[in-house]
């Protein structure tokens, strides 16, 4: 049967194939593994144009910083943990609640990945895992489960395991149970943002205290990546998620204790003795400083005042190259962010509206002013998804929407019968984002002013308020975000479903397209990747002619850590459960 020993086919892949592309290179071993052959990924890897295009659009610094992690590989593996010391890194923000249940933001998971569980966990964050491989291990789970009955899943958890032994779980025993309630909870809670993530799910079974059984209501191809990944994962016990104090305190049975939250300031971690999964952590302690301020996370750590770095794009990449050339670094390429339009409302219900606001956009010229040039166009399914999506000019006709043609975009919107645009735009400031991501809605409201006279009302919002209301999807007009590396085809669903219960949790073009929602219904369950590949293809041409949501262009984030800090790389998903197998030592 395809669907049996499914994930462990994965791991198969990976055995084959270690060397991958950076830019989703290992991706592709883990969603060729997909199709049940193992020989596949590097061939994918080699001929994907759109991984070329991305990896071709980097400049020489971003190649060197690839050459580092990839070199320090065979060093850091060959050398013996040292247990003990510290370790220090920067987040860009507050997070806007720690809670894992009612939270969206990747902040928000971040810290969460400290301190809870999940069933499974990224590999990404040593060096011979390239940053962007989205396997997955075991965390919570014995092992990646094996599918006799594709509507079934069996996991059992791995003996042993305690919360901390901090009030108010002090030590008790983690069983099927807690799982049960956490995964529910995701599901089901009235205020959890997260509901669209399970739709999967029909029930559960817990028949003994380390046997968890999950029914599905279709075969779904995706349940690792769900149950291992950034939202709607972490187990959080039932004493501490329905208190006030989960909003800003962590009790989980992770590898650190959440010890204190200055709020705004720092959160800090100490090592937790009880930790199932020996020998980690190696750390005793990790301090975590919210430092908004780019210009002041560059100075950190040119001083040597923290020993690990949030991401950084080009122009302070090099600043920092040849401020600490004693330090490592590595990057990957992000993709680009985008528009989100209420296609539920006019004007924006109209797809030559939506085409014109596309082709009135120079992206090129975005690149050059804030990214050094670097990156190509994105689309709808991100082009770096190796051996799976298309560049933009393989999009056949619909390619044309992502020129910069102010002609055609004028005449799209004199058929459409739209004069005077003007509407509201709302984003996040600097704080989070970066300048970039502030400068590039200006620099294409600009444009659109020029080109169309469409008259831009500029609303930009704390994260905090950004984070709870415009992308919960409560705003007028269009709204601005970045967005995640994908770890799972299924990301679809959160993005451009509609289904029986309205819209899914990041749909915030609020489309509801039924030939769309149809081809997202179907490869939930195509277990055979050459199938599921030509669904998602139609998923594509679709996106691309109703530019239901305006993309830009991808990018290139490069993060740096101390010399003396081993056995760690940085990962393109945000959680840093890896920090538990790194080390202080020369």
């Amino acid at each position: 049967m395809e669907e049996r020993n499914y994930w462990s086919r994965h791991a198969a892949a990976r055995r084959v194939s270690r060397r991958r592309v950076l830019v989703f290179g290992g991706g592709t071993a883990f969603l060729v593994a997909c199709g049940g052959g193992n020989n596949s990924s590097s061939k994918a890897t080699t001929n994907s144009a759109a991984t070329k295009a991305a990896a071709a659009a980097s400049q020489p610094a971003a190649s060197a910083a690839a050459a580092t992690g990839a070199q320090s590989a065979t060093a850091a593996s060959a050398k013996q943990p040292k247990p003990g010391g510290s370790l220090s890194f920067h987040i860009p923000s507050p997070p806007p609640s720690l809670d894992p249940y009612t939270q969206t933001s990747y902040l928000c998971s971040g810290m969460n990945s400290m301190t809870y569980s999940k069933l499974f966990r990224f590999r990404a964050g040593t060096p011979d895992v390239e940053p962007a491989d989205p396997s997955m291990e075991p965390d919570l789970a014995q092992a990646l489960p094996e599918v006799t009955d594709p509507t079934t899943i069996t996991v059992k958890l791995k003996p042993g395991i305690k919360w901390q032994n901090v009030a108010p779980t002090n030590g008790r025993d983690l069983t099927s149970e807690d799982v049960q309630y956490a995964i529910d909870r995701y599901k089901n809670f009235d205020k959890s943002v997260h509901k669209s993530l399970w739709l999967f799910l029909d029930s559960m079974q817990t028949p003994d205290k380390q046997t968890i059984t999950f029914k599905l209501k279709f075969p779904y191809a995706d349940f690792v990546a769900i149950a291992g990944g950034n939202l709607a994962s972490y187990i959080s016990p039932k004493e501490h998620a329905e208190t006030d104090a989960a909003a800003t305190k962590m009790v989980g049975s992770g590898p650190f204790i959440h010890s204190e939250y200055q709020t705004g300031v720092s959160l800090s971690y100490k090592k937790n003795p009880d930790y199932y999964d020996k020998p980690y952590p190696y750390l005793d302690d990790v301090k975590c400083f919210i430092t908004t301020d780019t210009a002041k996370r560059v100075a950190d750590f040119s001083s040597k005042s923290v020993d690990a770095t949030w991401l950084f794009l080009p122009d302070d990449r090099d600043q920092l190259l040849k401020q600490r050339p004693d330090a490592k670094h590595d990057f990957t390429n992000g993709p680009a962010g985008y528009v989100y339009l209420r296609t539920d409302k006019a004007p924006f219900s109209d797809v030559r509206v939506r085409q014109a606001l596309s082709m009135a956009i120079d992206r090129k010229a975005i690149r050059d002013a804030i990214t050094k040039g670097e990156g190509v166009e994105d689309q709808a399914m991100y082009v770096a998804l190796s051996g799976i999506t298309r560049p933009v000019k393989e999009l056949g006709d619909s390619a044309k929407y992502w020129n910069h043609d102010p002609q055609a975009a004028k005449q799209l919107m004199t058929a459409a019968g739209v004069s005077n645009l003007s509407f509201q735009w709302s984003h996040a400031d600097a704080s989070v984002y970066t300048q970039a991501y502030v400068d590039t809605s200006s620099l294409t409201q600009a444009q659109w002013k020029k080109d169309l006279g469409v008259s831009v009302q500029d609303i930009q919002q704390p994260y905090s308020q950004y984070i709870s209301t415009t992308y919960q999807g409560n705003f007028e007009g269009v709204g601005h975000s970045p967005r995640a590396i994908p770890y799972w085809l299924d990301f679809v669903t959160d993005a451009y479903y509609w289904g029986s219960g309205g819209r899914a949790r990041i749909n915030l073009s609020y489309i509801n397209d039924q030939q769309l929602n149809a081809l997202i219904d179907k490869q939930r369950g195509q277990f055979d990747l050459n199938e599921r590949k030509k669904t998602l293809a139609q998923i594509e041409d679709i996106m691309a002619a109703q530019q239901y949501q305006i993309f830009w262009s991808t990018d290139t984030r490069t993060y740096f850590w101390a010399p003396d800090v081993q056995n760690y790389r940085p990962t393109a998903w945000f959680p840093y459960t890896h920090l538990m197998k790194a080390w202080r030592g020369t």
